[in-house]
């Protein structure tokens, strides 16, 4: 029965509300964001291929960047990157 006020155009919880997105769609907007900004010494270490004291050593000179999030230590995932090309400059420059 439709209510008199009501003009018999409302949506039930249960009905779509105009919103089309292909199925799955808004999954996979919140799983897939990409590599994170910021990762963790261990996680670094890790793609470095280093032990984590080096690389807390390597974030105490300066030559990775890293940022305090409450806590926890996390490294610039970009300021990699960077490392080991200045890495590779610094061999270069010792072989000429």
């Amino acid at each position: 029965m439709i209510d008199a006020e009501s003009d018999g155009n409302e949506l039930s919880p249960e009905e779509d509300h105009g919103v089309d997105e292909p199925e799955g769609r808004s999954d996979q907007r919140l799983t897939h964001v990409g590599a994170p900004l910021l990762i963790t010494v261990e996680e670094a270490s890790e793609l470095l291929r280093l032990g984590r004291t080096r690389t807390y050593d390597f974030i105490r000179c300066g030559s990775i960047q890293s940022v305090k999030v409450g806590r926890r230590r996390l490294i610039v995932r970009s300021s990699l990157d960077t490392f080991v090309q200045s890495l590779i400059a610094e061999q270069g420059e010792l072989s000429a």
